[in-house]
């Protein structure tokens, strides 16, 4: 016989030998049979409510229909899992000789309903379950494979009222027995949840332990368009979870808003890599050892993060390389910016209604820390935010070349933020303070600072607007550059004298002492104890420093200690305004003090000084 017809009627003979079981195995009687072996096993009422038939393609076997899994005494739903289809792949020769030997389960478009009872226990637990899986008379249900295609999977927690979905679930799970407790499982799969597509895949050293509450050793990983994350560890249901994670982002600002935690409109939480020691239980994450990137930074440190009340709170200990507040209280309408420059409008509206957003108890050593208008060199504090008040305390901070410590406050619950703000810092360097201020004459010293300041605003300008307290200076030796103030105050022969080196990049100011308090009012900063000495000069000032828009008002009252060559005066000064823009000020005599000096000391030359015109004198002492 040709060997084409001996294959075609093998064939026929496969074909005829499938056609005559369809009709020579009764398929209903393992309907009875499998109900109880499963309802047994799982300790639920299981149903098979549809009609079996014999299933040649894509796997041999039965199917069924309308099969049903109760769910747990008082579950959310009434079914735990409700199938329109299932197909059950069976060994051939077996089940033609009446022999049910399940190999493979095929789930079509399943809606499976997990629960998390008040109790904490899972649905999916088999808590009270009495035996172990057997199967019926007749059939074997050591099952390998399990497929779920297109399915729906809820999850409800009892104690929270969290709930979540996935759709368009298609998971393959193999599983072997290869001892009489181990039973590991081999998961992957796709899924969408809340409109973002999924890939995954996990491992389980023991999938009975896991059923039933048990730790095991567990591994997974996820990939998808808005980050990859994987975990090696161990895993206890529910939703228990201790090992190593990796998590990668493009923007930490739309995973915890998929998450299902969405951070408050702003700029930043952009890019993110987290590597770390994880633990999960009950809404509670914590990362140890924690070594993360975020928006440039680097941060190492534990941190604990509880998502379960209203207001998630965060705790831990950080080191932070260097930190840039300014981006993240800029306006921003949930954007991942991270390089957003200080605004040139000091009337934009500053985002501290954020605070109101997390609960935190932090305890931070920040290498570098910039804040509107100042930067510090290195800062350890320990901060508390609850209820929107952010309580700092500065145990150490270094900053333009001094080191000190302070206080801050920030009340964000009323209509405008509230701040309170007390640092002491000494060995300042005033040149490095003041180069951000754009001071025209630049203090050369180093010394000690004092501030107590309040204010309430909610833009720069209202904040420094509104700035009440105390501040005082004290410093020692130095100079102040691009004026001679021993100059302007002497009264010379000459016009030509005065201005030759009184002003100009080349004149300076020597000091042996600066020191001041101030009393600030409304952003206006006001001293009646101004006091510089020199060696040829000492000086004493009442006045006002305008700190909105940048003015000052100074009335100086100097005091020559050496005599100037030509002119008979042991001791003479003449009184002077320091006035106008503090990056460009202007000097003018105090013409009252100016006569008072003159006719009090300068007796027999009083004359002969006064004969100099007013405008020549005005141009002398006054103007740039």
């Amino acid at each position: 016989m040709p060997r084409r017809r001996i294959v075609l009627l093998s064939v026929l003979v496969i074909v005829a030998g499938l056609g005559a079981a369809a009709f020579l195995v009764p398929l209903s009687a393992f309907r009875g049979p499998l109900e109880a072996a499963a309802s047994r096993a799982l300790n639920r009422d299981v149903q098979i409510a549809g009609p079996l038939h014999l299933a040649v393609y894509p796997q041999f076997g039965i199917s069924l229909k309308n099969v049903s899994i109760a769910n747990v005494k008082g579950g959310r739903e009434p079914q735990m899992i409700s199938v329109g289809k299932i197909v059950v792949g069976a060994e051939l020769v077996p089940l033609l000789t009446g022999q049910l030997r399940v190999t493979k389960v095929v789930l079509k478009q399943p809606v499976i309903h997990l629960e998390i009872g008040t109790d904490g226990v899972g649905n999916w637990q088999s808590v009270e379950q009495q035996g172990e899986l057997s199967a019926p008379d007749g059939a074997s249900l050591a099952l390998e494979r399990i497929k779920i295609e297109d399915g729906t999977i809820t999850y409800f927690d009892a104690r929270s009222g969290k709930n979540d979905t996935l759709s368009a679930v298609s998971v393959s799970l193999t599983t072997k027995n290869i001892g009489a407790d181990d039973r590991p499982l081999d998961l992957e799969g796709t899924m969408n949840f809340r409109s973002v597509p999924v890939k995954f895949d996990a491992k389980i050293d023991n999938l009975n332990a896991f059923l039933k509450g048990r730790p095991g050793n567990t591994g997974f990983g996820i990939n998808s368009d808005l980050f990859t994350a994987s975990f090696i560890g161990t895993l206890q249901a529910p939703g228990s979870l201790t090992g190593n994670l990796s998590l990668d982002t493009q923007s930490l600002r739309k995973l915890a808003d998929w998450g299902g935690q969405p951070l408050p409109p702003g700029n930043g939480f952009g890019a993110a890599t987290i590597k770390a020691a994880m633990s999960a239980k009950d809404g509670v994450l914590t990362l140890s050892k924690a070594a993360i990137a975020l928006d440039g930074m680097k941060l190492n440190g534990d941190v604990t993060i509880d998502t379960k009340a209203s207001v998630p709170a965060l705790r831990g200990t950080l080191a932070i390389d260097n930190l840039n507040v300014v981006p993240y209280l800029t306006p921003g309408t949930s954007k991942d910016l991270t390089k957003v420059e200080t605004t040139a409008n000091l009337d934009t509206p500053l985002a501290f209604e954020r605070l109101k957003g997390i609960d935190a108890d932090l305890s931070l050593t920040i290498g570098a820390l910039a804040l509107p208008e100042i930067k510090l060199d290195k800062v350890a504090l320990t901060a508390a935010l609850h209820g929107g008040v952010l309580k700092a305390e500065f145990s150490n901070i270094t900053a333009y070349g001094g080191t000190g410590k302070g206080t801050a406050t920030v009340d964000a619950n009323g209509p405008a933020p509230v701040f309170h703000n007390v640092v002491s810092m000494s060995g300042v360097k005033t040149e490095l303070l003041l180069a951000q201020m754009a001071v025209g004459p630049q203090v050369r010293a180093s010394g000690s600072v004092h501030l107590d300041l309040t204010s309430r605003g909610n833009s720069e300008a209202q904040i420094i607007s509104g700035l009440a307290g105390r501040v005082s200076v004290n410093f020692g030796a130095g100079t102040i550059s691009g004026v001679d103030l021993g100059a302007v105050a002497r009264l010379l022969q000459s016009a030509a004298n005065l201005l030759g080196g009184a002003l100009g990049a080349s004149a300076n100011t020597q000091f042996s002492s600066l020191t001041a308090s101030f009393t600030v009012q409304n952003g206006v900063a006001s001293t009646n104890d101004f006091r510089l000495t020199g060696s040829a000069i000492a000086m004493t000032g009442a006045g006002t420093v305008n700190l909105t828009n940048h003015q000052i008002d100074f009335h100086l009252e100097p005091t020559a200690k050496v005599g100037v060559a030509g002119v008979h005066l042991a001791q003479f000064g003449i009184p002077f305004y320091v006035r106008g823009n503090w990056s460009n000020p202007s000097y003018e005599p105090d013409p009252s003090g100016l006569a008072k000096g003159v006719v009090g000391t300068v007796s027999g030359t009083a004359t002969q000084i006064l004969n100099v015109p007013g405008s020549a004198l005005k141009s002398l002492l006054g103007g740039n």
